[in-house]
């Protein structure tokens, strides 16, 4: 759960990264414009960071924070998905936020095939984390 610029549960403390995408997938199956949460979830399983990464969902929306999470409140990054209560993206896009404890969030919408890479892109600059090489 959010509170007006940070998050306060600690779901984030319960959810494996392949409980997301076992998850994601079975949305995907009937909505094929969540394809890229899914997509996002499987480059974290991938790049040798999922256990500094932590992510959890709030209804389809990706939440993510770096590990060890801290008690709450804390800033977090938001994914959001195509149906999100609170502000989805236009049709074919990803629309990736930053909720910070400070209340200068961040907030970019691009295309659905730069998800990944807007993901990370956003894990480095807030976190300080990148995929490892292969």
């Amino acid at each position: 759960m959010t509170g007006a610029h940070a998050w306060v549960d600690d779901a984030l403390h319960r959810q494996d990264w392949r409980e997301i995408e076992q998850f994601l997938g079975t949305i995907v199956d009937k909505a094929p414009e969540f394809g890229y949460l899914t997509e996002i979830v499987r480059s974290v399983i991938a790049s040798g960071r999922s256990e500094e990464l932590a992510g959890c969902t709030s209804m389809h929306d990706l939440v993510v924070v770096p590990r060890p999470v801290p008690d709450p409140p804390y800033g977090v990054v938001m994914v959001r998905a195509p149906n999100s209560l609170r502000r989805a993206p236009r049709a074919g896009n990803v629309l990736i936020e930053e909720q910070s404890t400070t209340g200068h969030n961040d907030i970019i919408e691009r295309p659905a095939a730069d998800a990944v890479a807007l993901f990370w892109r956003f894990m480095i600059e807030k976190f300080g984390i990148a995929p490892r090489p292969h």
